[in-house]
C-alpha cells in the first residue's frame, strides 16, 4: 500500500504573485515549484516541516542526504552510505524494497544518477549543518525561501500540504486521480507503473498457463502410475488369496480326512463293543434258562464270570468317548483333548480375620469369605451312580439330583440325606440338568438323548414334554444346561448340539436365542461369486447357563470360555477364560452357577477343580483337585450355590455328591 506522502506548495508571504519572476531562484527549484503548484489545486491539509525531513533523510545513516545517488529501483541514499553498504559485493539488495541489483564496473557508484528532485528539494527548503529546517527567528512570519533571498528580494514562506499518494513502484507522488489501486496485490500505482504492472500480470498469466500445463502432464503421469500400482496390488491380492484358499482347502481336506478316520475308528470300536454286549446278554439269558446244572458251585462260577464280563463291558461303554476332539474355529484346526482328568493348580485358604463378618454385606467380605474358606465337604452322599445336575427346590428345600444311569431324578431330604422320591417317565433317557419355576410350581429337566425337556409339577407329577430333535427354533439337539427367569417366566435352554442358547416360554413357544446371528457369506459357483445370509454362532458346544437380574452367563465349553450377555439386548458384556491348566484357564468345563451377589463358580471338570470369579471375570479362588479323597473330584458334573453360600457339587466319576 502506497504511503500517504507530504506535498508542499510554496507561497510568498506578504508579496504578490508576480514577485516570483523577480526572485533569484535556480531553474530546478522553479520547475519543482511550478509542478507542485499545478497539482495542489485541491483543498490542502497543512503538515509540519518535520515531514520534509523524512523525504530528505537517508535510510542507512538516518541523516540528511549528502551527495544523493539513486538506485535503479529509484530509492535514494548517500553515496558514502552506499559505498559502505555495498562494499565488495557483486550483487546486493536494496535496503528498502530488497530489489536485487548487480554492480557493474568499478565506478558503479559514481555512475549512478543523482536524484534531481531531492537536490532541488534540499536547495529549495534549505538544510543547515545541524540537520534542521531553517526558520526565521520571528514567530510572526513563516519560514523564508532558502538560498534565494537578497536585499532586493525579501524572504518567501513555505506552507506544507498533503495532497496525493505515492506510487508503490516508482515512489513518485501523484494526484489521487492518477493513482490506481490493485485489488490483487493491494498496492497503489501511478499511470505509468500501472501499465507496467498490467504487463507484469500478463507475463505472470503466461507463466501460470505453463504451470497448469505442466501440472496437467504431471497429473496424467501420476494417474498412470496409480493405475499401474492398483493393478499390481490387485494381482498380488489375487495371488495371495489363491494361496490362502489353497492352504485353507488343504487344511479342510486334512481335517475332513482326520474326522472321517476318527469316525470310522469309533464306528469299529462301537461295533465291537456292541457285539460283545449282545454276546454277553445272550450268554446271560441262556444261563438264566439252564436248569439242568446240579452243581451249585458251577452256577456260582457261571454267575461270577458273567458278572465280571458285564462289569468290564460297562466300564468299556463308559470310557468309549473319552478321546474327545473339537473344532477350533478361530485357529481352523482340530483340537484333541482326552477326557482323562488331571490335577491342575489350586489355592490354599488364606488366614481368616478374627472378626467374622457377614459375607453378603459387601464385596470385600465375600472375597475374603471365598479366599479363607476351607473347602472340605461336611457331608458326602453316595447313593447314586453317575450323578449329574443338581438343584434345590424353592418350595421344599429338597435336593434334586439327576441320575443319568438311573434315568430318573432323585429327590433327597438334605438334613438326613434320605431319598424321598424320584421323578421319572417312560420317555426319560438321560436327564442332565434341572431348573425350577417357583411362580408356576414346575420342574424342568433336560434330556440329552431324547432331545427334549421334561416338565413335572412340584408334587412330582409328569406334565408334558417340550421340544424335539431338530435345528429349527424351538427344537433341540442334545440339550444340557437349563435355567429359569421367574420374573419374566422364561426358560433358558442350552441347545448344545446346535451351539446356541434358546429362550422359550413354559409352553414351548420360542422367544429369542443367544449367540446366533446372520452374516453374509460369499460362495463361488463356476466363475461367479454369490453372497447369501447364513446363520452363524460364536458358541461352540455350550453346556451350562445361569440367569441373574440383568445378565445371562453362558459356559462356552468348546471354546473354554465364560461369556456374559446383557439380558435385555443380548449383547455380550464380557468374556474370560482360555485352554490350559493354570489358574483362570479351563479344560473341558461343564457346569457353572451364580451366587446371590453374582459371583460365578465354574466346574472345571477336566482340571477337577472349581474356580470362583467376580462378575467382571477377575479370579477370586480355585479349590479342589484330582482324586477320591474328600475335597477332591473325578469329574464335576453339577454345581449349585444356595442363598446361604452352601455349595453342592456332584461328581460323576466318583459317584457322589459333595456338600460344602
Amino acid at each position: 500500500m502506497a504511503d500517504k506522502v507530504k506535498f508542499f506548495t510554496l507561497k510568498r508571504f506578504q508579496s504578490k504573485r508576480d514577485n516570483l519572476s523577480r526572485s533569484h531562484v535556480t531553474p530546478s527549484s522553479l520547475a519543482v515549484t511550478r509542478t507542485v503548484n499545478s497539482i495542489s489545486e485541491s483543498k490542502p491539509r497543512k503538515f509540519s516541516a518535520s515531514g520534509i525531513k523524512e523525504l530528505v533523510q537517508c535510510a542507512l545513516c538516518l541523516e540528511v542526504l549528502h551527495n544523493p545517488k539513486m538506485l535503479p529501483c529509484q530509492h535514494t541514499f548517500c553515496m558514502a552510505c552506499l559505498s559502505v553498504y555495498i562494499a565488495d559485493q557483486i550483487i546486493f539488495d536494496c535496503p528498502i524494497c530488497r530489489t536485487r541489483i548487480q554492480v557493474q564496473g568499478e565506478n558503479f557508484l559514481e555512475n549512478l544518477p543523482s536524484n534531481l528532485y531531492i537536490d532541488s528539494l534540499l536547495q529549495l527548503v534549505g538544510i543547515n549543518g545541524t540537520n534542521t529546517l531553517t526558520r526565521p527567528k520571528s514567530t510572526d512570519s513563516p519560514p523564508g525561501t532558502p538560498s534565494s533571498t537578497s536585499p532586493s528580494n525579501p524572504p518567501q514562506s513555505v506552507d506544507l500540504f498533503a495532497v496525493g499518494s505515492r506510487c508503490a513502484h516508482c515512489k513518485t507522488i501523484c494526484n489521487n486521480e492518477d493513482i490506481t489501486s490493485c485489488i490483487h496485490c493491494k498496492l497503489k500505482f501511478c499511470r505509468v507503473c500501472w501499465a507496467q504492472h498490467l504487463d507484469d500480470m500478463r507475463i505472470q498469466l503466461k507463466s501460470i498457463v505453463k504451470q497448469l500445463e505442466t501440472a496437467d502432464r504431471n497429473l496424467e503421469h501420476k494417474i498412470e502410475h496409480y493405475k499401474d500400482r492398483c493393478e499390481r496390488i490387485i494381482e498380488r491380492i489375487n495371488i495371495a488369496a489363491e494361496e490362502k484358499i489353497a492352504v485353507i482347502l488343504e487344511g479342510k481336506d486334512s481335517m475332513l480326512n482326520e474326522t472321517d478316520y476318527l469316525k470310522k475308528s469309533a464306528d469299529l470300536s462301537a461295533l465291537a463293543l456292541k457285539t460283545s454286549l449282545d454276546e454277553a446278554r445272550a450268554v446271560a439269558i441262556r444261563a438264566m434258562d439252564i436248569n439242568d446244572i446240579n452243581d451249585d458251585n458251577e452256577k456260582v462260577t457261571t454267575f461270577i464270570n458273567l458278572h465280571q464280563n458285564a462289569v468290564q463291558l460297562l466300564t468299556d461303554v463308559s470310557k468309549w468317548d473319552t478321546e474327545r476332539f473339537i473344532f477350533d474355529q478361530e485357529n481352523f484346526r482340530l483340537e484333541m483333548d482326552s477326557a482323562t482328568p488331571v490335577d491342575a493348580e489350586s489355592d490354599d485358604p488364606v488366614l481368616e480375620s478374627p472378626k467374622q463378618n457377614n459375607p453378603l454385606e459387601s464385596e470385600e467380605n465375600l472375597v475374603m469369605h471365598y479366599r479363607s474358606r476351607h473347602f472340605q465337604p461336611h457331608f458326602v452322599w453316595r447313593k447314586t451312580t453317575r450323578p449329574s445336575g443338581v438343584g434345590v427346590s424353592p418350595w421344599s428345600n429338597h435336593l434334586y439330583v439327576c441320575g443319568m444311569d438311573s434315568h430318573s431324578v432323585l429327590v433327597m431330604e438334605r438334613t438326613q440325606g434320605k431319598t424321598v422320591t424320584r421323578l421319572s417317565c417312560d420317555e426319560m433317557m438321560c436327564p442332565v440338568h434341572i431348573a425350577f419355576m417357583k411362580s408356576l410350581g414346575e420342574i424342568y429337566v433336560t434330556d440329552k438323548w431324547k432331545h427334549c425337556i421334561h416338565v413335572f409339577s412340584k408334587d412330582g407329577e409328569y406334565l408334558r414334554s417340550i421340544g424335539q430333535k431338530g435345528s429349527r427354533v424351538g427344537t433341540f439337539r442334545s440339550p444340557e444346561g437349563i435355567a429359569t427367569d421367574n420374573a419374566s417366566q422364561y426358560i433358558y435352554v442350552v441347545d448344545t448340539g446346535n451351539d446356541r442358547v434358546q429362550i422359550i416360554q413354559p409352553d414351548g413357544k420360542f422367544i429369542d436365542q443367544i449367540g446366533v446371528a446372520t452374516k453374509p457369506q460369499s460362495s463361488q459357483a463356476t466363475t461367479l461369486w454369490t453372497t447369501k445370509d447364513i446363520f452363524c454362532t460364536e458358541l461352540n458346544a455350550p453346556t451350562s447357563v445361569a440367569v441373574t437380574n440383568d445378565r445371562v452367563i453362558v459356559l462356552d465349553s468348546g471354546n473354554r470360555r465364560v461369556k456374559v450377555y446383557n439380558k435385555q439386548d443380548k449383547n455380550k458384556i464380557v468374556e474370560f477364560g482360555s485352554t490350559g491348566q493354570r489358574k483362570g484357564q479351563f479344560r473341558q468345563p461343564e457346569v457353572l452357577a451364580v451366587d446371590p451377589m453374582g459371583y460365578i463358580l465354574v466346574g472345571d471338570s477336566g482340571n477337577c477343580r472349581v474356580q470362583v470369579f467376580k462378575p467382571t471375570g477377575q479370579l477370586v479362588r480355585v479349590f479342589g483337585g484330582y482324586g477320591t479323597q474328600p475335597g477332591q473330584f473325578g469329574w464335576i458334573s453339577g454345581i449349585h450355590v444356595t442363598k446361604q453360600l452352601d455349595i453342592i457339587i456332584s461328581d460323576t466319576k466318583n459317584h457322589n455328591v459333595n456338600f460344602f
